[in-house]
């Protein structure tokens, strides 16, 4: 039995057909699919290439597939699944299974591998996801940057950014993130920034990239930049701890929590602030990283929908033959 797994995303969408064995026969990836940002028409010609790759790819092996599982930026939503869905229906035989998802489940099991836990992603945006041991989910965040994505790396910026010109007005004392704001956009005064972030063609992905000169002023220890970070990782940690407070029964097992996205490249500084806001909460968890591409989650997914047991060696067979 074969099976397609597809990650897909706002910049770009992965598909993967494999074995029930987790052995990769055929690999491919596309543009966004995200269906909020790209538009239906965009998304339907991605899903068409990526389909027709894979297909070219490993066209036996693609004769075989019983079941699609797709996890897709902008599926959180009934009338959005049903539409994505509509499209795949019309790539493959009648006889194949298809299923639509938050893209946060392909997530989840690229770290636990099908196991219930908790995922953190924290990116540009940031959203809590959960799935327990009877398939019950929660969720905290992601509701987008204007009032939703505490904790991110936007909210990083934008903190960077308020905080700066706070301390340019008098108003809170001298700040590092002055000067790096100002070097970083090539100015001679932080007033002068304000047109390269306005007129940007994407204000929030630029805002979200200055998280990278709080993390420098933290390392130059940057009382202001200190504060931003303890603020922000209190956030994960909080909505952390909901998740898990909403799913699952405390026991001496700790629940595992998958960290995925750009910001946790930085998890040493982020690190004290979360996990000291969790065991404030009184939860016990287990940070772990992904140990498999999204798309291998969902692979996973995929073979969970047939009913098939992820065995031990799954993912050696995964990732030696991705």
């Amino acid at each position: 039995m074969y099976v397609i797994g597809i990650d897909g995303g706002g910049t770009k969408t992965t598909g993967i057909i494999a074995t029930y064995k987790g052995e990769v026969v055929a690999k491919a990836t596309v543009g966004g699919t995200n269906i909020n940002s790209t538009g239906k028409k965009a998304v339907q010609a991605e899903l068409v290439k990526l389909v027709t790759n894979l297909k070219e790819s490993a066209p036996d092996d693609f004769k075989q597939v019983k079941r699609v599982f797709a996890g897709m930026a902008g599926a959180g939503n009934t009338s959005n699944q049903e539409a994505l869905k509509i499209m795949l229906l019309s790539l493959f035989p009648s006889g194949v299974n298809i299923t639509i998802d938050h893209d946060a489940i392909t997530a989840l099991y690229s770290g636990t591998i099908g196991r219930p836990g908790i995922v953190q992603i924290a990116g540009t945006g940031a959203i809590t996801y959960g799935v327990n041991q009877i398939f019950e989910r929660a969720r905290v965040g992601g509701w987008g940057h204007l009032f939703g994505d505490q904790g991110s790396g936007y909210a990083i910026g934008r903190d960077a950014l308020e905080e700066a010109f706070k301390a340019r007005d008098g108003i809170t004392k001298p700040t590092l993130l002055c000067e790096l704001l100002t070097k970083h956009f090539g100015k001679d005064e932080l007033p002068d920034i304000i047109p390269n972030i306005y007129q940007s063609e994407n204000p929030k992905k630029l805002i979200s990239s200055l998280t990278m000169l709080v993390m420098e002023a933290v390392q130059q220890d940057d009382i202001t930049a200190k504060k931003i970070i303890q603020k922000n990782g209190a956030e994960l940690g909080i909505a952390i701890s909901t998740v898990v407070s909403q799913l699952f029964t405390q026991g001496d097992k700790a629940i595992s929590v998958v960290l995925v996205g750009g910001l946790f490249s930085r998890y040493d500084i982020l690190k004290e602030s979360i996990e000291q806001t969790i065991k404030e909460k009184g939860v016990r968890v287990e940070m772990i990283f992904p140990k498999i591409l999204p798309a291998g989650g969902a692979v996973v997914a995929a073979l969970l929908e047939e009913k098939v047991d992820i065995d031990e060696f799954f993912l050696e067979t995964f990732n030696r033959t991705n």
